[in-house]
């Protein structure tokens, strides 16, 4: 018996070099010939290995292609693994596979081999498993064919197909097994038989809060700060670079900052080791942007003349992701954008390092280094060395509804000129470095290019995004309309068997700063994408595709472009920054697209035309209802003052304000209505009922007249949230509210509120947009899965700083369901339906299946080995998939814009509302329609460009937005006692089908009392010089507001007080109530005699309800989080309980008789009530003894040094103070040590509030300084053993023996364990060396 294998050839090699493939079987190798070739090489070689001894198991057989120099070590250029089970089954295999690079990526080029089994006696053995019988049909890597002379002659069991699947894959992973952290994605084999077998049916799972959602720290935005960062860059040496002769010296450029190496005489291996380092202060984003350039030049003729050996870059964005923000030590391959066919010109070894001031410095590890060029790549992890050029071809089509400068100054200016359009707009796309121009249209907002920029770059890309932006072409510098970008990381998928980066053709939403008649706009940033835009500014159609070329050498030798091609390629070079011209010769375009895609020679960016997007493509137009209604407005910044407030709900253009410029002699209808043409030319489909309620309509602008009752000018303002003329935007939507003066709330008068007792008012609209709901579908069901996994996460997080909690058993709930989310959504999300996807719907389809189902093994494997000792390991593996899941969750090709809420007063925008339009979409299934979808949310509002976490008002609105057909279903799930209202209609015109209401009314109230058992707070933010704050509360509940009491210098406050909201009216059913019910919101503050509070942060709480017909039973104290910001800002230890009041009985409502206590304690010396017992923790008195030793390495406070410094101590309330430091230079000891105080903590060991240890200096004036704080988390760290004495460890682990060991007695240790608290130290008989304190 033997194995012959005959060698036919080898495609799309790289480059000219001698070739050479080694075969290796059983430790023998067989070698071919040196063979000189470009891309092709046909060998036709067979070779034979006898075979004898034991039979062939689980052997392979390895190809090895490599490219021979005479200098240098042979180069591997891949290498294939073939497995020959399945040869000695069939007796003949022929095959076509592409090999596999260094570090097991797959590479373009093709081996053909045939492979042929000669058994003994006629006889080619079995093979267990069976694992590849039956899958040959789908191997289209090549032609199997079965030699049926070898097929068992007896019948044999079918194996079941998904046990075939699963010794597949499990015999690929073997084979394919690199060791990499990856690969334990798939250790364990019974991951899929545990997905397949949980039963999700019976499942409850998570509900979703809408009204009892609090501020989400990873929502917030606000405008981008400038950081310092600092990007050092580190040249060591170059090896292998082309050239005889030669005097290399390396050119670094980040942006505009140019340094340069010193230059090496007569070496391809200069050595350097030079350092540069760039400083910036800029945003994140923009530095993240930037490109790092390393050019290698040959400095001839006394360094005057350089010519170029190659370039590398990268991003810095994909330095900053690397782990510890860096690539150390390692070689950057270079490339000539010059000469695009020349390969691999050189390697430069090189240490880049990305810092952000604050950033923690790590030290690179000093272990083996690794020598190996080919094995230590400047590249991201899994990307090869050689990467193929490829183009990127960004198709820009048209632009809708982009903003004009048709008001304020430029607007009169505009009535002279007769214009009434400021805008000459065009496209600029930047990526990799390259920037490419489209041209530009005059004088319109609706702009049509039928353009397409080209870029040839190396792929995968060393960049993540693409910019896009349009810009108005002024003579004065260009302005930026709105801005874009396409993360490259959301349009492709990098992994095995994924695709090339791919988009649209779609609409893209853009969204910058209101519109704005100032000749300067202070929100510019948001315009140029620096920030969250807060305006709908127009849409652009866009398309992306990118081909990636084989092999340098792809194009076609003997064919020369056409002088069409030469044309556009010098022409293209150059900025397109004139007028549209639609000449073209026609000839030229039919010869450039004969002579077919070539791969240019030098690295340029083409812009050309292409064929209009034909009608249709991109989806047919449906009409949408959105409708908004308002159950509770509260909350408001009191600078608000008694100015009557409307607001404006908007989708894209439609529902703004119409801005026209008010004239004297025209006020009719029918001149308002020209003026709103442009932006309502989609609206001539609507039903023709609904026109005859226009014409029919006496009153266009219902309501409206009131907005100027302050006397104000409407028009004129130079504000940059310009004020324009309130209109009624249509005859049939009503998208702005009747004017309404805020209030005070009730019993603090801390914030204002606009009372709707049994009046909700309603606004509504209609629009026209491509319906791509499918899309959205599929990410609100992502959406859903991700809040309730971090709903579970942060119950988890909660329970980890307890004793005794369920943490475990809490964390393998939480994964649990996420296991089962994720099978739910694999198994129905991808359901085929009436729609017409593009080519990254299909593409996101599968990558989206293939992640969620990684994501839920994941969760399997961290669910299976969760005990008590390893949930905060699992828990942070956990927080990880969330992260992931976040990323899937996105939908990149958004063409729903987002829906604006703003609210006016005076004819100014004050604040506003960004509401992602997936949110609130109807869908008849239930996961998929928004998670905000006919329910009644939270909204918080914001001032244009406020800080993060800043709240301006809080409104409760019931939101729905679907295609009109459902707009039946829009007030379906609206609480039961509220019934709506629809405008009456003139007499002979009949009720529109499925027309929404304009207000609601209750039929029913439903009274609570609200009981808030303000405990402590701890941990929060020091606001004073001395390190400490002047705590106090605002709680505000619906339309009332109560303070609490100020505590004086403390970070620890408790108050122990009980605030008391009486007769609460609140709407919804109990279902409802109980599921999801009002938010509570604590505001605390620095209390400032001398001017205003400082906030300290913020608390959302969710109150615990009682019914009267459930018993009662006193609440327990919850932790909350504070938050300022984005920022953790400390603790707060309350319980809140709504108490349902009973109003069966005829009088007032009252409190249930269970109730305890009827009446809470009032305390008049305090004017407070306090929290009853069994809600107030049982206080123990404790003492704490310090040890007061000495203070060390005290830097400078204000340019001073720390002269006379003083420690105090601050717990509960109370606080100890050490001696003052009569020198701390000369002796920076204490001569008093031991001190102590009592305080009164709780029983509970993990209620006790932390320990602060600050370090003070009382300087001239009086005036006290503040050195340094540290915080003591834990005090039974320092107690008692039988206080803090509890097991985590769970019953079914053994305890480990503990060993027990003599230490080393200090004086601390002794002082500690005697506790001789009151003995001065010259009477104890510690044995402290009273020396060193002098």
């Amino acid at each position: 018996m033997s194995i012959t294998v005959s060698l036919k050839r080898i495609t799309n090699l790289p480059g000219r070099y001698d070739r050479k493939v080694e075969l290796s079987f059983r430790g023998f190798t067989h070698k071919t010939k040196i063979l000189q070739c470009e891309n092709l090489a046909i060998f036709n070689e067979q070779f034979r290995w006898p075979h004898y001894g034991k039979g062939i198991g689980n052997e392979v057989l390895t190809i090895s292609v490599y490219n021979c120099s005479k200098v240098f070590s042979n180069r591997l250029l891949g290498k294939l693994v073939v497995g020959l089970q399945h040869v000695v089954t069939s007796g003949r295999m022929v095959l076509r596979e592409r090999l596999t690079a260094a570090n097991y990526s797959l590479t373009d080029m093709y081996v053909e081999l045939d492979i042929r089994y000669q058994p003994v006696q006629g006889s080619a053995g079995g093979w267990e498993g069976d694992e590849f019988l039956d899958l040959e049909d789908g191997d289209e890597s090549g032609l199997v064919i079965r030699n049926t002379a070898f097929a068992d002659a007896g019948p044999k069991q079918a194996l079941r197909p998904e046990h075939l699947d699963r010794a597949a894959r499990r015999i690929g992973r073997g084979l394919l097994r690199t060791g990499d952290e990856d690969d334990e994605d798939d250790d364990d084999d019974d991951d899929d038989f545990d997905m397949d077998s949980m039963e999700t049916s019976n499942m409850t799972f998570t509900p979703i809060l809408s009204r009892c959602r609090a501020l989400s720290r990873h929502g917030q935005t606000a405008i981008p700060r400038v950081q310092s960062f600092q990007v050092n860059v580190s040249i060591l040496e170059a090896q292998k670079l082309q050239g005889v002769n030669i005097n290399p010296a390396v050119f670094i450029r980040v942006e505009k900052e140019k340094r340069h190496t010193a230059t090496q005489k007569s070496t391809n291996c200069p050595f350097y080791n030079e350092n540069f380092v760039f400083e910036f202060h800029e945003t994140q984003d923009v530095l993240f942007d930037k490109v790092i350039e390393m050019t290698v030049v040959n400095k001839k003729l006394l360094g005057l003349l350089m010519k170029r050996i190659g370039m590398f870059k990268i991003d810095i964005s994909t330095v900053y992701s690397q782990p510890d923000h860096s690539f150390h030590q390692k070689w950057a391959p270079l490339t000539d954008p010059s000469d695009t066919r020349s390969g691999i010109r050189g390697y430069v070894k090189a240490s880049i390092t990305v810092v952000r001031k604050g950033d923690d410095l790590s030290i690179p590890s000093t272990g083996a280094k690794n020598d190996e060029i080919d094995k230590n790549l400047l590249l991201p992890r899994g990307m090869p060395a050689e990467r193929p050029w490829a183009q990127f071809l960004v198709r820009v089509y048209r632009a809708e509804g982009l903003p004009s400068m048709s008001a304020g100054f430029l607007g009169n200016f505009s009535k002279m000129m007769d214009r009434n359009v400021f805008i000459d707009p065009y496209v600029q796309v930047t990526f990799a470095g390259q920037q490419g121009e489209t041209s530009v249209v005059s004088g319109t907002n609706s702009p049509t290019w039928n353009e397409q920029i080209s870029f040839i770059e190396q792929f995968p890309p060393l960049a993540r995004r693409i910019k896009i932006q349009i810009l108005d072409d002024a003579n004065i510098g260009d302005v930026a309309v709105a801005t874009h970008f396409l993360d490259l990381q959301q349009i492709s998928d990098p992994t095995r068997n994924g695709f090339d980066p791919t988009f649209g053709p779609s609409w893209i939403n853009l969204y910058g700063s209101p519109r704005n008649s100032a000749l300067r706009d202070v929100h510019q940033a948001m315009n140029e994408g620096l920030s969250e835009g807060i305006f709908y500014r127009g849409r652009l159609l866009l398309g992306l595709s990118v081909e990636v070329y084989t092999s340098p050498n792809s194009a076609a030798a003997d064919t020369q472009p056409s002088p069409g091609v030469k044309g556009a390629l010098g022409r293209l070079k150059r900025k397109s920054k004139k007028t549209k011209e639609r000449k073209q010769d026609a000839g030229s375009a039919v010869e450039s697209e004969e002579a077919g895609m070539e791969v240019p020679e030098a690295v340029t960016v083409e812009v050309k035309e292409v064929h209009p997007m034909p009608e249709g493509l991109v989806g047919e137009k449906e009409e949408f209802l959105l409708f908004a209604s308002f159950f509770e407005i509260t909350m408001m910044d009191p600078v608000i003052g008694s100015k009557s407030i409307t607001f404006e709900l908007s989708i894209g253009n439609y529902g703004k304000v119409v801005e026209v410029a008010k004239s004297k002699k025209s006020g009719s209808k029918e001149e308002l209505s020209r003026s709103r043409d442009d932006l309502r030319r989609n609206r001539d489909d609507l039903r023709r009922s609904r026109e005859d309620l226009s014409r029919s309509r006496d009153d266009v602008s219902v309501g409206m007249e009131d907005l100027s009752d302050d006397g104000q000018p409407l028009l004129g303002s130079e504000d940059e949230l310009e004020r324009g003329q309130l209109l009624d935007p249509g005859p049939l939507d009503r998208s702005v509210s009747k004017p309404r003066k805020p209030q005070p709330t009730e019993l603090d008068r801390s914030f204002r509120c606009v009372p709707l007792k049994g009046d909700k008012p309603c606004l509504y609209l209609w629009c026209c947009f491509e319906d791509h709901s499918f899309r959205y579908y599929s990410s609100n069901w992502l959406h859903k899965i991700a809040d309730r996994l971090e709903i579970g996460l942060e119950e988890v997080e909660g329970l980890l700083k307890r004793p005794r909690s369920r943490v475990k058993e809490r964390l393998v709930e939480v994964l649990t369901e996420f296991v089962a989310s994720c099978k739910q959504y694999c198994s129905n999300a991808f359901k085929k339906g009436a729609y017409k996807p593009n080519n990254l719907d299909k593409r996101r389809r599968e990558f989206l299946r293939k992640r969620i189902l990684l994501l839920a093994r994941a969760a399997l494997r961290a669910r299976r080995r969760v005990t008590r000792r390893t949930a905060p390991e699992k828990l942070s593996e956990a927080q990880k998939i969330f992260k992931k899941l976040l990323l899937l969750a996105k939908e990149p090709q958004s063409t729903l814009p987002d829906v604006f809420l703003w609210m006016l007063s005076a004819g100014r925008r004050l604040a506003y509302c960004r509401i992602p339009s997936h949110s609130i979409l109807f869908s008849l299934v239930e996961e998929q329609r928004g998670k905000d979808c006919g329910k009644l949310s939270t909204i918080y509002m914001k001032t244009p460009g406020g800080p993060v976490g800043e709240i301006f008002a809080k409104l409760e609105v019931y939101l729905w937005l679907g295609i009109t057909k459902y707009a039946k279903n829009c007030t379906i799930s609206l609480p039961g006692e509220f019934l709506p209202v629809c405008e009456p209609m003139p007499a002979g015109v009949p009720m529109p089908a499925n027309m929404p209401p304009i207000s609601l009314t209750c039929q029913d109230s439903r009274y609570f009392q609200l009981r808030c058992h303000m405990y402590q707070a701890r941990g929060i933010i020091a606001s004073d010089d001395t390190g400490l704050s002047d705590p106090f509360t605002k709680v505000l509940f619906s339309t009332q507001c109560q303070v609490s009491r100020i505590l004086n210098q403390t970070l620890s406050p408790t108050w122990c007080e009980l605030l008391l909201f009486d007769r609460v009216l609140i709407e919804g059913t109990k279902e409802e109530l109980r599921d999801d019910p009002p938010i509570i919101i604590i505001s605390l503050y620095d209390f400032d005699a001398m001017s205003k509070n400082d906030p300290l942060g913020r608390a959302f709480a969710e109150p615990e309800l009682k019914f009267v017909e459930e018993p009662y039973k006193k609440p327990g104290l919850k932790f909350f989080n504070i938050t300022r910001g984005r920022s953790h800002a400390g603790q707060l230890l309350a319980a809140f309980e709504l108490i349902e009041l009973d109003y069966s009985c005829f009088g007032e409502p009252s409190l249930n008789a269970d109730v305890d206590p009827q009446e809470p304690q009032f305390l008049e010396e305090e004017r407070c009530y306090v929290i009853p017992e069994g809600v107030r923790p049982v206080l123990k008195t404790f003492r704490i003894e310090v040890l007061f030793w000495g203070l060390r390495d005290l830097c400078r406070v204000n340019l001073f040094e720390v002269e006379r410094p003083q420690v105090r101590i601050e717990c509960a309330g109370h606080c100890l103070e050490s001696e003052e430091m009569e020198n701390y230079k000369v002796t920076p000891n204490f001569k008093e040590i031991v001190r102590h105080f009592h305080v009164e903590l709780p029983e509970q060991v993990y209620l006790h509030p932390p320990l602060t240890i600050f370090v003070l200096e009382q300087r001239a004036f009086g005036r006290m300084v503040l050195v340094g704080t540290h915080v003591v988390q834990s005090l039974m760290a320092f107690g008692p053993q039988n206080l803090g004495d509890w097991d985590d460890e769970e019953e079914e682990e053994p305890k480990r023996p503990v060993k027990l060991s003599i230490r080393k007695t200090t004086p601390l240790v002794t002082m500690k364990t005697m506790q001789l608290g009151n003995l001065p130290i010259k009477m104890s008989k510690i044995p402290i060396n009273l020396e060193t304190q002098n």
